[in-house]
């Protein structure tokens, strides 16, 4: 139930942001600017066409995600302390679903913000803004495009995320070891697995640059 919970709210960002904030118009002027009137008329008929792939694939790439999240704090018990040898992956499946929550807060702070707030903005701006993230003040770091991605992971959402998922152990555990403890094993399992990924979208950005 909670996994279908989770889909049904991304379901509806994803509603929300296709009608009220990346609008057709939105995308009409944004390739407008570079590619022809007839190409882009094809472009958005494809879209509209087309328009329920993204819905399709949402369940698919979500649980692959949580997935790999679960799998990857599955590794503490690998480690020989106590508490964490009864922790079922099924257990850390729904953890991870609670934690999920975090970044359904995210995007409804992202619609909130384009919607109400900043409502003067262009795709470039979508394209450039994660909420609470050093990637909305990129231009004061650095213009190379394949920190993007790095710059956008580094956000409150995710140190919240994190936070979830240490407490998860903790309780888990029975609270044998302790929270800081646990948020240090966070980093160990989670924290490396998604360095990794960092890793591998930003050299394959730069690899397109090149």
């Amino acid at each position: 139930m909670l996994f279908v919970g989770v889909i049904l709210c991304y379901f509806l960002l994803t509603y929300l942001d296709k009608t009220y904030i990346t609008t057709s118009s939105k995308i009409f002027d944004f390739l407008a600017k570079d590619y022809p009137n007839e190409a882009v008329q094809n472009y958005m008929e494809s879209q509209k066409k087309w328009w329920w792939v993204s819905y399709t694939l949402l369940p698919l790439l979500t649980g692959i995600k949580i997935l790999l999240v679960a799998f990857c704090l599955n590794f503490i018990k690998l480690l020989d302390l106590p508490g964490l040898e009864y922790i079922k992956f099924s257990d850390l499946i729904t953890l991870v679903l609670i934690a999920e929550s975090v970044f359904i807060i995210a995007g409804l702070y992202k619609f909130v913000n384009f919607y109400w707030i900043d409502t003067d903005y262009t795709l470039e701006n979508l394209q450039t803004y994660y909420p609470i993230s050093l990637l909305n003040i990129k231009e004061y770091i650095s213009t190379e495009k394949w920190l993007a991605y790095p710059l956008q992971l580094v956000n409150l959402f995710e140190l919240f995320y994190w936070g979830i998922l240490a407490w998860g152990i903790w309780e888990l555990s029975d609270k044998k070891i302790g929270f800081p403890k646990s948020f240090g094993l966070t980093a160990l399992t989670y924290g490396f697995g998604l360095l990794f990924w960092t890793g591998v979208v930003s050299f394959m950005i730069l690899n397109m640059q090149l």
